[in-house]
C-alpha cells in the first residue's frame, strides 16, 4: 500500500520533527530531501515536493497525526480550467476556496496537480472535495462554446470571463479577498470582467498552490466526465487533446454528422487537417 501527498519543501524540518516524535529512523538517500522507516512503514519526502507514505502499516493514521501537527494557511481562492486544448468537450473553469478550516482535510486528500493524479485516483479525490462545497465551476458546453467564440473570437477572453465568474461566486460565499489563477496568458482580461473586491494573482505553474491544485482536479474530472457523456452521444470514445488521434475521429464525424450535431460534440475553431 502507499498514498501520495504533496508538500511544499519549507515544510520539511517541520515534518522531520514530527516523524521523530512519532519513532521513526532517518535513513541515507540521497535522491530524497529525507527519508523515515518506522516498524511498518516508509517515508520518502522528494525534491519535487512529493511525499511517499508506503508500507503494511496504518498510512491513514499517519497521514492525519502529520497533517494535524502542521500549520497550513488558507484564506484564498484558487482556479484553473481543463479541456482548453482539447478539440472535443467542453471547457471547464473551476474554482476553491481554501479555508483554515477545511485546508488540512485537503491536505490528506493527497491533492497536487491533476495531471500527476492516476484516473483511479481523480474520481475519488474530486468526489470528496466536492463533498467539502469549497468550489464553483463553469461548464461551457461545446455547443455554447462555438457560439461564444463566433462574438469574442478570443479564446482567452472566453477563459478570463469564466474565471472570473467564479472568483465572484467563492467571494460572495466565503468573503475571500485573494485569488491565485493557474495564468493562461501574458496579460489576461480577468480584471476586465472581475466584479468583486479580490485581488487575483496569476502564476504559470500555480498547481503548487493548494487551492489551486483543488481546482486543478475539479476541473479535470468534471471535463473527462462530461467527454464520457459526449462518447456516447457520437457512439465513438471522443479522446482527449488535440492530437493525431482526435483530429482522425473529429475527419471521421464530420463526414457522416451535420453541421450542427458536430457543433454538440468539437470546438470548431480547431484546425484539424
Amino acid at each position: 500500500m502507499n498514498k501520495v501527498l504533496k508538500f511544499p519543501l519549507q515544510w520539511a524540518d517541520r515534518l522531520e520533527e514530527i516523524l521523530r516524535e512519532l519513532g521513526f529512523q532517518k535513513e541515507e538517500n540521497p535522491n530524497a530531501v529525507f527519508c523515515f522507516k518506522g516498524k511498518d512503514l516508509k517515508v520518502v519526502f522528494y525534491p519535487t515536493g512529493t511525499f511517499l507514505v508506503q508500507g503494511k502499516g496504518n498510512i491513514q493514521e499517519l497521514v492525519d497525526k502529520l497533517v494535524e501537527n502542521l500549520r497550513v494557511e488558507g484564506e484564498y481562492i484558487g482556479t484553473d480550467e481543463a479541456g482548453k486544448g482539447d478539440l472535443f468537450g467542453p471547457l471547464v473553469v473551476c474554482g476553491f476556496a481554501l479555508t483554515p478550516k477545511v485546508a488540512k482535510e485537503v491536505l490528506k486528500l493527497g491533492v497536487r496537480d491533476s495531471k500527476s493524479v492516476p484516473p483511479e485516483s481523480l474520481k475519488e479525490i474530486a468526489q470528496r472535495l466536492m463533498e467539502l462545497e469549497c468550489h464553483r465551476c463553469v461548464k461551457i458546453s461545446p455547443y455554447a462554446y462555438n457560439e461564444v467564440y463566433k462574438k469574442l473570437q478570443n479564446l482567452n477572453k472566453i477563459l478570463s470571463l469564466a474565471h472570473s465568474t467564479v472568483i465572484d461566486q467563492l467571494f460572495l460565499e466565503f468573503g475571500l479577498t485573494k485569488a491565485v489563477v493557474d495564468k493562461f496568458m501574458k496579460g489576461s482580461y480577468i480584471d476586465c470582467f472581475l466584479n468583486s473586491p479580490v485581488e487575483v494573482r496569476e502564476e504559470t505553474k500555480a498547481e503548487r498552490y493548494l487551492a489551486v491544485a483543488c481546482a486543478s482536479i475539479l476541473a479535470r474530472y468534471i471535463y473527462l466526465k462530461e467527454l464520457e457523456k459526449l462518447s456516447k452521444i457520437a457512439w465513438v470514445r471522443l479522446p482527449a487533446g488535440s492530437g493525431n488521434e482526435a483530429k482522425r475521429v473529429f475527419q471521421e464525424l464530420r463526414a457522416k454528422l451535420d453541421g450542427s450535431t458536430l457543433k454538440r460534440l468539437a470546438k470548431l475553431h480547431f484546425k484539424v487537417s
